[in-house]
């Protein structure tokens, strides 16, 4: 749990070049219970948090799509370029863990 904590980066490939994010999610495997599992999605070349709302998923829920507050992309940082490191951030957890995190990013050109 935390900023950098753990190993889920990606770098972006030049085919996203100019790209915006303009969708998020997030599944587990196994739900967490009691509490939210909270996701930000970090762009560290641009030292930038993509989202203004944080991907949530809910106690006992596998995925975001139901969440009781929906994420929200920060239109002034969706943008990439290529090279650009991605973060993914796991700032909370369920008192029970989820286990086997997901995480679906979908781009368009602007």
């Amino acid at each position: 749990v935390g900023d950098g904590v753990g190993n889920y980066r990606f770098f972006v490939d030049s085919t996203l070049n100019g790209w915006n994010l303009v969708g998020v999610a997030a599944c587990v495997v196994t739900a967490g219970t009691t509490n939210t599992t909270d996701i930000q999605i970090h762009n560290v070349t641009d030292t930038a948090d993509m989202l203004s709302t944080k991907i949530t998923i809910d106690s006992g829920e596998k995925t975001s799509y139901t969440a009781a507050t929906p994420p929200v992309i920060n239109g002034a940082t969706d943008d990439v370029a290529t090279g650009d490191e991605i973060r993914i951030d796991v700032d909370a957890i369920s008192t029970t863990p989820a286990k086997g995190l997901i995480i679906t990013l979908k781009f368009q050109l602007p």
